[in-house]
């Protein structure tokens, strides 16, 4: 049985965390959508709660949760891309260069991003929730 060299980084982490991100990122698009259409059509969380509608609480929680997951997924490759990292970026200049060079550190760069990029998009799709009523309501 060979042994496990523990030298080098686990790549599985970094690739659960580039697919559990875009899992992530596409229940949370088909769930809030779903909600939004489902409250629309049968009238639920229509329950006002300091000022803001039942729908409104409930999308902010789900954006929120959502958010925090996100972070988590970030901070995973971000972990594992600085590992690889073995100067200070003030006294390394080929910092990206290093990272472009292999495919590990190159991986987890892409899967923060990625996730970052998501996080992004969460967060600004959070704006219409209060912005916007939705079902046509005044």
């Amino acid at each position: 049985m060979p042994a496990i060299d523990l030298s080098k980084p686990n790549e599985q982490q970094t690739r659960w965390s580039l697919v559990l991100g875009t899992i992530l990122w596409f229940v949370h698009l088909v769930v809030v959508h779903a909600l939004i259409s489902v409250s629309c059509k049968w009238g639920g969380l229509t329950v006002p709660v300091g000022g803001l509608s039942g729908l409104q609480i409930v999308e902010a929680v789900i954006h929120l949760i959502t958010v925090i997951l996100f972070g988590f997924l970030i901070y995973l490759p971000w972990r594992q891309w600085r590992s690889f990292q073995t100067e200070t970026p003030t006294t390394n200049p080929d910092l990206m260069r290093n990272t472009e060079e292999y495919t590990r550190p190159l991986m987890a760069f892409i899967a923060m991003g990625l996730n970052a990029f998501l996080a992004l998009y969460t967060i600004a799709s959070f704006v219409p929730t209060f912005a916007l009523k939705a079902c046509g309501q005044a």
